[in-house]
């Protein structure tokens, strides 16, 4: 079977993060990735800047095993990303909702309107 491919144009100092996702015979995603980076030949950054930018993207690639092994890091990475998708018109001005009232003690929440 050939496979089609796509030819994307990038920037020579651009660093790819590359998934591709296992499919069973039908073509559905089996859930398994082959996670990897990918750069141009005619990156010319420095030895030590390339090392750097190398680093920072394996560490990004290396965040895709480490969800599967820790809740923690799944969870704070959600949260990061809900955060970064929130509409930025969005009020984040807490807002006051009234819990429950038993005589004179009422007790309020103060919640972010986005939360």
């Amino acid at each position: 079977m050939i496979e089609d491919k796509v030819f994307l144009d990038f920037n020579p100092n651009d660093y790819i993060i590359r998934l591709t996702p296992f499919l069973d015979d039908m073509g559905n995603w089996t859930g398994e990735l082959l996670v990897g980076t990918v750069t141009t030949d005619e990156n010319n950054l420095t030895e030590e800047d390339h090392f750097n930018l190398m680093g920072i993207t394996r560490m990004v690639c290396a965040s895709v095993p480490a969800m599967e092994e820790n809740d923690k890091v799944r969870d704070v990475l959600n949260i990061i990303v809900d955060r970064i998708e929130r509409d930025p018109d969005e009020d984040d001005e807490p807002q006051l909702v009234v819990s429950s009232v038993e005589e004179n003690v009422i007790n309020v929440n103060f919640r972010s309107k986005g939360a």
